[in-house]
């Protein structure tokens, strides 16, 4: 957006403020460094603030320069609005925390987890996102975060206790940006983000995509999501079940299946409520639905859809000392699982291996792409945690 004085807008958040009247180029003054953060619909009211004032405030406070983009400018494939943040190290984890803080306050009303009707606007947010910043960074920076062979991004997750995700790189065409999803608690993600400001400081390319708006970008930007697709979609057509089913579906069943939810998309069918994670029964019936009622290509895409909601088990194998891993503190890690890929995972109970190992029998119950997403995740839990202990060997159990 601008960087003139204030012009006849209506909104001064569009516009930096008197916080940045001293002289600033695009690419920062010295020891200053730029951070651009995703913001959910819902927080940007209270980052905002009455006729701006909050942010204005903000301002000052830390010295900051901070834009965003306008209310129905959203990254692409989602309801967030882009914010970059110009200043010190210190002014860009300051305003983050404060960004953070309103992230975590979703209001109840955006929390609607029960299935919405096919034709209804997408108005949910997932409840998971409070525990989440989403950053995005230039390419290069990314390549400093993931370090050698992943080396670098291993040990921030180390050090922050938060777990690290940054969206797929894709084959033969380089991506100028890449979208960094932390998870954690408020404590663990503070530590992450500082970890990554550092990286943003030791990379001298990092104020290279200063862009807050998406609308006039042509070819394919990062997706928001660390799974499935290396590229954001137009608007939002792979649910979370096929999204995470990304990187162990075959190619032609992803393509498939993505190329249907696109064509359903474009009719105007919230894709989201034919999220493949349905049980079987609910999905097969909005799809019956859809294929009685719409025109032929959209009947097409909704029978090929539900041909990948019938029921699949898969068993996999757990050693006896990882399965604490999956489980997480009070069984916590394993209901997420369920609830994100609509799989159902069942584990043998203690004492119970397979015959002639010390592992653990893990069942898995649910439409082909909500399997093949549940495994991903399990398979993604034992690596990180294997490579935890093996840096750190006290960690066990």
């Amino acid at each position: 957006m601008e960087s003139d004085p204030p012009d006849s807008r209506k909104r001064p958040l569009e516009t930096p403020t008197e916080a940045s009247s001293t002289k600033r180029t695009n690419t920062g003054e010295e020891g200053e460094y730029f951070l651009k953060v995703l913001i959910p619909s819902y927080a940007a009211g209270s980052i905002i603030g009455k006729g701006g004032q909050t942010i204005v405030q903000l301002q000052k406070e830390t010295g900051a320069t901070i834009k965003l983009s306008k209310s129905k400018d959203f990254y692409p494939g989602t309801t967030e609005r882009v914010c970059l943040i110009q200043g010190t190290v210190e002014a860009l984890n300051g305003v983050h925390n404060f960004i953070a803080e309103k992230v975590r306050e979703m209001p109840q009303s955006a929390q609607k987890t029960e299935p919405v009707g096919i034709l209804q606007p997408q108005t949910t947010v997932n409840p998971d996102r409070i525990k989440q910043a989403k950053l995005i960074v230039p390419n290069s920076t990314a390549g400093l975060i993931i370090g050698k062979g992943g080396a670098t991004v291993k040990a921030v997750m180390e050090q922050s206790g938060a777990w690290v995700q940054l969206s797929q790189k894709p084959e033969g065409i380089n991506l100028q940006e890449r979208v960094v999803t932390i998870s954690g608690e408020p404590e663990q993600n503070r530590k992450a983000v500082e970890i990554i400001v550092q990286k943003i400081q030791e990379d001298p390319q990092s104020s290279s995509c200063l862009n807050i708006s998406y609308s006039n970008i042509s070819g394919p930007v990062a997706n928001s999501n660390p799974t499935g697709s290396p590229y954001a979609n137009s608007a939002e057509v792979m649910p979370a079940a096929a999204a995470a089913a990304a990187a162990t579906a075959s190619s032609n069943d992803l393509l498939a299946i993505t190329s249907a939810l696109n064509t359903l998309a474009s009719y105007g069918y919230n894709t989201n409520s034919l999220g493949l994670g349905l049980n079987p029964a609910a999905a097969s019936g909005v799809l019956a639905a859809v294929a009685a009622s719409a025109n032929p290509a959209a009947a097409a895409a909704a029978n090929l859809l539900a041909s990948y909601a019938t029921k699949d088990v898969v068993e996999i194998a757990v050693p006896e000392n990882l399965v604490g891993a999956i489980l997480g503190k009070g069984g916590k890690t394993l209901v997420e699982y369920q609830e994100l890929t609509g799989a159902r995972i069942q584990i043998s109970k203690k004492g119970e291996f397979i015959p002639g190992t010390r592992n653990r029998k893990v069942t898995i119950t649910g439409s082909p792409a909500a399997t093949q997403a549940a495994q991903y995740l399990i398979s993604q839990r034992i690596t990180y945690e294997q490579g935890v202990r093996a840096t750190n060997p006290q960690k066990v159990g």
